[in-house]
């Protein structure tokens, strides 16, 4: 199914989306955020790259957490008006009763949420103070999918009632709309899918050397990268079993960034499978621009993923991409053009997929140009902004029908 654009231009006001920017009202917006303190993952990444993009002319932003730690001192540190609100539960009437306090009491005129326990409360929240609320959807399959069947469709009622009180959803991805539409029963009307986006970085390659020095690599070795929290969906034991199968390892080093609850038992499986001197396990890291301009090839091996945004820094970074056939990689990376995509969970297929990019460099060069040249023609946090900003400006208006163009095709 093809999702076109919502925006009508019949339906606008007078006024230009430009006169609410240039006058001296600004939109103000709260991002609720209840992620997991301890890990920065992809969701806050794209809500970090979302309002570092805006225009601060037109918009002020307040990003609201549930912990201090990792999460809060980033946009706390990127210069963001930041508030701690710690949210115990999905129908925690406190917490609902505390949040529409800080609204109301910080003038907001619009919250965007983006996971599931702050687009609960977060709904109840805004319907009290009377503000609209905008739901990010960066999932296809939510949680409440994996529980029994009566849980299921009691989670899934609470849905569809909480979605009556969202004034508009932005989906990620058209399978993610796709699935919003048939499983929740979101309206068409009040869907806009906009592709995730990062900033344009500058690629140092002067720091290769360096890094692979540190890391204890020469030139000589083929450098394999892998960017993602350490948990199951990420399937990053299936990289690990590829790599004691490819056939030219002795110079192949992995190196694997992120952290998360399965790092045990993937240093476990390292020592298993007596990989110690070919995979390292990095940990979070605040260089990751900079290793992956150090690396050859990168590899996203997810079973699951919405989208996949650490295959788009990869391509930008100009390394030629291996993932996985599941929904967000098959959008991104275009097979035999950008890179190769493999079956999920299948450790010969990747194997053999690694030993085609080592043993091929041009093949590996001309996968990494052509996905650059795709990645900053699509996926820039530039444009993602620009079109979340014009959702804003029509549900701040009060259209009914609020959308920009779907220019990502």
């Amino acid at each position: 199914m093809r999702f076109s654009a919502l925006y009508n231009p019949e339906i606008r006001r007078n006024q230009d989306l430009s006169d609410i920017a240039a006058s001296s009202k600004k939109i103000r917006v709260a991002h609720l955020l209840s992620g997991n303190d301890k890990v920065w993952g992809g969701v806050e990444n794209y809500v970090h790259n979302l309002v570092t993009a805006t225009n601060m002319n037109a918009i002020h932003t307040t990003v609201i957490c549930t912990e201090s730690g990792i999460i809060s001192q980033k946009f706390i540190s990127s210069k963001f008006d930041v508030r701690i609100l710690p949210i115990k539960g999905y129908f925690d009437l406190v917490s609902i009763a505390r949040l529409s306090k800080l609204l109301q009491a910080n003038d907001i005129d619009l919250v965007h949420a983006h996971l599931g326990l702050d687009s609960f409360v977060g709904a109840f929240a805004a319907k009290l103070v009377k503000k609209p609320i905008i739901v990010s959807v960066h999932f296809d399959q939510p949680n409440y999918m994996s529980y029994n069947s009566l849980l299921r469709q009691l989670w899934n009622t609470a849905q569809k009632f909480k979605n009556t009180l969202v004034a508009h959803f932005l989906p990620i991805t058209e399978n993610v709309a796709s699935e919003l539409m048939k499983r929740e029963s979101v309206p068409r009307e009040k869907i806009t899918i906009i592709y995730p986006g990062i900033p344009t970085p500058t690629i140092d390659r002067s720091c290769r050397m360096r890094t692979r020095t540190e890391l204890g690599c020469d030139e000589s070795d083929l450098v394999v990268v892998a960017v993602g929290r350490l948990e199951q969906e990420k399937n990053l034991s299936c990289l690990i079993e590829s790599i004691a199968k490819i056939k030219n390892s002795p110079h192949v080093k992995v190196w694997l960034i992120g952290e998360g609850s399965q790092r045990q038992a993937l240093m476990d499986l390292v020592e298993r499978l007596n990989l110690q001197n070919s995979v390292t396990l990095l940990g979070y890291r605040t260089d990751v621009q900079n290793l992956l301009a150090s690396a050859d090839i990168f590899v996203l091996p997810s079973k699951a993923e919405a989208f996949g945004m650490a295959a788009v820094e990869a391509m930008i970074a100009e390394l030629p991409v291996i993932s996985t056939l599941v929904p967000g990689p098959r959008m991104i990376v275009e097979p035999e053009v950008t890179g190769i995509l493999v079956p999920p969970d299948d450790s010969d297929a990747l194997a053999e997929a690694l030993d085609r990019l080592i043993e091929d460099p041009d093949l590996r060069q001309r996968f990494a140009s052509a996905g650059k040249k795709r990645a900053l023609s699509l996926f820039t946090s530039e444009a993602m902004s620009e079109k979340i900003v014009k959702v804003y400006e029509d549900v701040f208006k009060g259209l009914d029908k609020p959308g920009c163009e779907l220019s990502h095709r």
